[in-house]
């Protein structure tokens, strides 16, 4: 589907000191169906309870490259100038 929502799956490792990482796990988002399988196949492999695994939608003005613009003042659309 084309207009079906996207998802990054995230790995989120905790660490001994309190500190929290996050990682994407691949470089392009997925549809819902496909980024579920991930995201449990990611599980499954898992034998460490410091990591878990989150599935993070694509905001809609990261995909859209038309209608976003960040200005050096700090803006992020050409209405704002």
């Amino acid at each position: 589907m084309e207009n079906e929502k996207l998802y990054f799956v995230i790995r989120k490792d905790n660490w001994p000191n309190g500190r929290v990482k996050y990682n994407i796990m691949k470089e392009k988002p997925f549809e819902l169906s496909e980024a579920t399988r991930m995201l449990l196949a990611y599980e499954q492999l898992n034998d460490d309870k410091d990591h878990t695994y989150h599935l993070l939608p694509l905001e809609e003005f990261l995909s859209n490259d038309k209608n976003t613009v960040v200005m050096a003042n700090g803006s992020h659309t050409i209405d704002t100038i």
